[in-house]
């Protein structure tokens, strides 16, 4: 009995890593996102009537259902495009090249419903054209996100070769595609357009760094900061040993071992060691002249 469901959850989960890998490249850089984003939002805020308010919104009961039936739209919006254009590329281009003609057309319908509102049509422009540039945000954002991670793929191959780019790409993959997921989210979840997208991906973008780890960028960044950071308190001691301070060098110890001190002992001491001698002095021991030396001698 163990055995037959444990082949059944392999089975489900199995289907589940099928039909997600099919419509994993529409839904990066393609419009399967905003299918998604289009039926959760109609189900999460409701949906849009003629008077432009929304009604019937469920919010977050039954959520876990909504985002299920929002991935069967997806997928039923992948499938229709791969008929419509004859395949997932041909229609990513034909998205990209009528991107323009649809922020155009949208600034115009806009506007004149504005200004037949009564209202600044400029900024029901605006309006229109931001609505575009959300609905084909997905699109371009995960054009941009992909082009973007050529240089991490690349770097891996050069930090650890064909598995290092390896590596690097299946952290990509993982990264644009979660935060892919976040962005539908945030559209639907945050009624402001480009803003919701921007923050649900950001979000998923974190979750998926949580998992599979920073990237080379990420990586050679954070060494660069370090270096210049030692640099900084380098020159900063440098700087102090030329002005004739031998001792008062800012954050670093006067008696680390450098070639420009010499009054070096070879290591550093720790304030338990600084404070024991402090104490001597006061106590009546003294530093005789032969200081280089570094013999004590009781005063009498």
């Amino acid at each position: 009995m163990a055995i037959s469901i444990s082949a059944s959850s392999f089975n489900n989960a199995w289907n589940y890593i099928r039909r997600a890998a099919k419509i994993a490249p529409d839904f990066i850089v393609g419009t399967g996102n905003e299918a998604f984003s289009k039926t959760l939002t109609n189900s999460f805020r409701g949906v849009k009537g003629i008077d432009g308010k929304r009604t019937g919104g469920l919010y977050f009961k039954n959520f876990w259902t909504q985002l299920k039936n929002a991935v069967k739209a997806s997928e039923k919006h992948n499938a229709s495009v791969r008929r419509l254009h004859g395949g997932f590329w041909k229609d990513m281009w034909y998205q990209l090249k009528t991107t323009p003609k649809l922020i155009g057309k949208s600034w115009k319908v806009g506007a004149k419903a504005a200004t037949t509102a009564g209202k600044n049509s400029f900024i029901g422009g605006l309006k229109g054209s931001l609505g575009a540039i959300g609905k084909r945000l997905p699109l371009l954002g995960g054009v941009l996100m992909l082009a973007a991670e050529v240089k991490n793929i690349n770097g891996g191959m050069k930090e650890g070769g064909l598995l290092g780019g390896a590596k690097e790409a299946g952290k990509s993959i993982a990264r644009v595609g979660t935060g892919m997921v976040g962005m539908a989210i945030g559209t639907a979840l945050i009624p402001v357009p480009v803003v919701g997208s921007i923050i649900g991906y950001m979000a998923g973008d974190w979750l998926a760094k949580l998992v599979v780890g920073k990237n080379y960028t990420e990586r050679q960044a954070e060494a660069e900061a370090a270096a210049n950071a030692a640099k900084q308190v380098y020159s900063s001691y440098n700087s102090s040993q030329a002005s004739g301070n031998n001792f008062d060098t800012g954050s670093t110890n006067p008696f680390v071992k450098d070639s420009i001190n010499p009054f070096t002992t070879g290591a550093a001491m720790s304030p338990e060691e600084i404070m024991k001698l402090q104490m001597l002095l006061q106590s009546g021991y003294g530093l005789n002249n032969d200081f280089l030396g570094q013999t004590i001698s009781y005063k009498n």
